[in-house]
């Protein structure tokens, strides 16, 4: 099986990634993974294989695309690929507002442009946020991964349900209870993972959508370039 990864770097900090490392040395017994990082980020080692830039990922070079997503700012890259290209999603927070706080900065600014990027985000009370300008709310701002995601793997079955009641519509999703350390049994979570994605809908072979996007992350990378 070919397994493209998209998360953090091997660097990054937090029980989130330090958990995603732990999962990936299992990984690596079942697949011929490929990791994914943000753009301005790829390139360092992840077991000895160079990551590689999110905006050249073809999902219908892959058995499988895995998003590892938590609800944290640096993750935030990984919405527009989620909404443009599909794949299987490992969610752990029902609430993603940090998330979507950076994939959608306008929500904080309130007005026309914050409502609208509340409503992707959050539906109604969403875009009453958005409008606000409010940062503390009731929505939980996940629609951009919730919404897009073609099958999760998610902890327990209250966040099952909860993507189900959301989504209103049968969904691919595997209910995998993940340790809470890095010592945990992860070999037993790789092999519940590869057996799940014996089941799930292939990767999309979205052109268009990728085309798109590496466009976006081009012109954004360009911008956020120091200058000489």
């Amino acid at each position: 099986m070919k397994l493209a990864l998209v998360t953090v770097p091997w660097d990054a900090p937090g029980e989130h990634a330090q958990a995603v490392r732990a999962l990936g040395r299992e990984l690596w017994d079942h697949a011929e993974v490929s990791v994914f990082v943000e753009g301005s980020r790829a390139g360092g080692d992840w077991f000895g294989v160079p990551t590689r830039p999110a905006s050249a990922l073809v999902p219908k070079q892959f058995d499988t695309v895995l998003y590892c997503v938590d609800d944290a700012p640096e993750h935030a890259f990984m919405a527009p690929l989620v909404r443009s290209l599909g794949g299987c999603v490992a969610l752990h927070d029902w609430s993603l507002r940090k998330f979507a706080h950076a994939v959608a900065p306008a929500i904080a600014h309130g007005g026309w442009r914050g409502l609208r990027a509340g409503f992707e985000e959050g539906g109604f009370a969403g875009a009453r946020e958005g409008w606000a300008g409010a940062r503390d709310g009731s929505s939980p701002l996940n629609r951009s991964i919730v919404r897009f995601g073609d099958a999760f793997l998610v902890r327990d079955e209250a966040l099952r349900d909860a993507i189900l009641t959301d989504r209103n519509a049968p969904t691919p999703i595997a209910v995998i209870p993940w340790p809470t350390h890095a010592d945990g049994d992860w070999s037993a979570v790789a092999q519940a993972l590869f057996r799940a994605f014996e089941r799930f809908p292939a990767p999309r072979a979205a052109r268009k959508g990728l085309v798109s996007f590496q466009i976006r992350e081009r012109l954004r990378e360009r911008t956020e370039r120091p200058p000489r």
